[in-house]
């Protein structure tokens, strides 16, 4: 753990997530028992009040447990909160960034596609005008790099909250992870959004046309493909 000179209001959730990615690196494996709190506040530099903050996220996101006379100990990744943007953001560091990203994938092409049908038969005509909007950002010539990324991602993003789905709407921290690791790849590898310009714009039609099959099947088209280019 490194040493941290100052303390802040974002302290505590810094401190957890340094303690996060470690767990995430397998560097604290399951079952290890975290330092004694004396020896951590001597190594971190903070009050008490800040370390047991920090633990505190930690142990709300599944990471560890505090037992009497035993100690707080390392979890499992099976008690994590996986779903979560936070503990996404600790696993950035990961080795398997592969797998990680093919199991995303794996995520939006279950949930995606289901979202695109149910925002063709419930989204609002203001619904679909954000999906739009997002979809001409995307296509647009002369739009940056960055600014064309965060116009794909947004373009799924509103589909899901087309959907009027409230178990859905969890899904958009994974949705967004999983872009943001595939959208580069995916445009180095050729050159750009045409190839899939029109598969977006495929999802688009049928979500305007309120026509659910069609809008789900363009979407698990879309996504399918991109898997494909991604993972073989």
């Amino acid at each position: 753990m490194k040493v941290i000179a100052r303390e802040d209001r974002g302290l505590p959730a810094r401190i957890a997530g340094d303690i996060g990615r470690r767990i995430t690196l397998g560097e604290l494996k399951a079952g290890e028992t975290l330092p004694r709190e004396a020896d951590m506040l001597a190594t971190l530099g903070v009050s008490r009040t800040t370390l047991r903050e920090a633990l505190k996220i930690l142990s709300t996101k599944g990471f560890i447990e505090a037992k009497p006379r035993l100690g707080t100990r390392v979890r499992a990744a099976e008690h994590w909160n996986t779903l979560d943007p936070v503990v996404l953001s600790w696993q950035g560091d990961a080795e398997d960034q592969d797998a990680l990203a093919e199991e995303l994938f794996e995520i939006r092409l279950s949930i995606e596609p289901l979202a695109a049908r149910l925002a063709a038969r419930r989204g609002s005509a203001a619904d679909h005008a954000a999906i739009r909007a997002a979809f001409v950002r995307m296509s647009q010539a002369q739009a940056g790099l960055e600014e064309a990324i965060e116009a794909d991602i947004d373009f799924h993003l509103q589909i899901l909250q087309a959907a009027h789905n409230r178990f859905l709407l969890p899904i958009s921290s994974v949705v967004r992870a999983a872009l943001s690791i595939s959208i580069p790849k995916t445009m180095a590898a050729s050159g750009g959004f045409g190839p899939s310009l029109a598969q977006h714009e495929a999802i688009l039609t049928a979500i305007e046309r309120r026509d659910g099959e069609a809008a789900l099947a363009a979407a698990t088209t879309l996504i399918a493909s991109t898997y494909k280019r991604n993972f073989g």
